[in-house]
């Protein structure tokens, strides 16, 4: 099987998907994630792994709206990965002038960064193994990256353990355009509500009655004019169960846009 994944090796995606990938898989690296998705869409990939949700910093917006933007694109499973953020050069004496990594791992290292290094400029790229890559190559340069970049790129550790909390995790999920077939425990769905008042609240409120859970909620523009919002939801149990199959049902009475993207 051919899967994806935001490269170039070493980033935190590249742990996650050796940790699902099987004997025989075959790994392809892209440098952003829209197009770690836009492979599995146009049929390049089987699956895909991409992170989605940060402990620290939140949502990974490219992701969630990739997905809102592909109609047959399912989530099929989750991997969640320990975060350790590490800061890095080639060479330990050096007088740091900038800072290469990810936006989410900059984000994850704001305090760190301003209590150290609030001078220093903090340039974004594509990936933490892409900043490790050029972070090899430059003159008083770091990164923010993990310990496989280290190994790969041949860097010494600045700073370990830089990251703003303890017990820094994202989740990372695994993308396909098959669905599920086994019994999963949580069901994600995007949906819009019709333009009519109490529209979202009729809604949250058919999953207090029945009793199913709700772990996430998270609403990004519709992209069609201002004001209108799609709806990203997690919630504990599969699609298949009778309680949540008629839930699901009920609900589709007050949205305007409803997609099921998978229980895993």
């Amino acid at each position: 099987m051919k899967i994806g994944y935001l490269g170039p090796q070493g980033s935190y995606s590249y742990d996650a998907v050796n940790l699902y990938k099987k004997d025989g898989d075959e790994l392809l690296e892209f440098d952003t994630i829209v197009k770690v998705i836009e492979s599995l869409e146009k049929g390049k990939v089987e699956e895909c792994v991409v992170p989605i949700e940060n402990a620290i910093h939140g949502s990974v917006l490219d992701t969630i709206d990739s997905i809102f933007e592909y109609k047959d694109v399912y989530i099929k499973d989750e991997i969640i990965l320990d975060i350790n953020h590490k800061l890095m050069a080639k060479e330990k004496d050096l007088k740091v002038a900038k800072i290469y990594s990810h936006p989410q791992a900059l984000a994850q290292c704001k305090k760190f960064l301003n209590d150290y290094y609030y001078s220093v400029e903090q340039i974004p790229v594509s990936s933490t193994s892409y900043a490790a890559k050029l972070a090899s190559k430059e003159v008083n340069t770091a990164c923010i990256c993990n310990e496989s970049c280290g190994k790969i790129y041949k860097l010494e550790t600045l700073q370990n353990n830089i990251q703003d909390i303890d017990g820094n995790q994202t989740k990372f999920i695994v993308l396909s355009k098959n669905k599920n077939t086994r019994k999963t425990k949580k069901t994600s769905i995007i949906f819009s509500t019709k333009d009519e008042p109490g529209a979202l609240y009729e809604i949250l409120g058919i999953f207090s009655v029945n009793e199913i859970n709700l772990t996430k909620i998270e609403s990004r523009p519709a992209k069609t004019r201002l004001g209108e919002y799609m709806f990203f939801v997690d919630i504990e149990g599969d699609e298949k169960e009778e309680k949540v199959n008629k839930v699901l049902n009920k609900m589709q009475e007050f949205c305007d846009e409803f997609r099921i993207i998978g229980s895993y």
